[in-house]
């Protein structure tokens, strides 16, 4: 899933922040959101992929999964943190709070973002 250019995530940051939660009480606003962000990175690589395409991609099995994938290889993670970035230190907002609630803080109003990526897979060596 490629990742969503800069240009891209500082147009559709308001949309990201508009998601609260991906599941079954998703509303029509929260699944144009989705689609419009999958859609975004999609065309980097497949120019030719419409909202209604991704539509017909996407289900509730898999919106999460996709969604995480576009945001953190776009450079957002838990923690709210760009990605190879530590945290910096201090009382501000996001400090001393767990990972699990950062993008959903960060990125997305709401507490319940809670998308994971699959681990690599190992790469074998002849």
């Amino acid at each position: 899933m490629p990742p969503l250019t800069l240009g891209q995530l500082r147009r559709l940051m308001p949309q990201v922040r508009q998601l609260t939660e991906i599941g079954a009480s998703m509303g029509e606003a929260q699944i144009a959101v989705l689609v419009d962000i999958v859609t975004a990175a999609l065309q980097r690589n497949y120019p030719e992929t419409t909202p209604e395409k991704v539509e017909n991609l996407l289900d509730l099995g898999n919106a999460s999964a996709v969604l995480n994938a576009v945001l953190t290889g776009s450079g957002l993670k838990p923690g709210g943190v760009p990605a190879g970035e530590p945290p910096a230190p201090g009382i501000g907002p996001g400090a001393n709070k767990p990972s699990l609630a950062a993008i959903s803080e960060t990125v997305i109003t709401g507490e319940k973002f809670t998308a994971s990526s699959l681990q690599p897979a190992g790469i074998a060596i002849p």
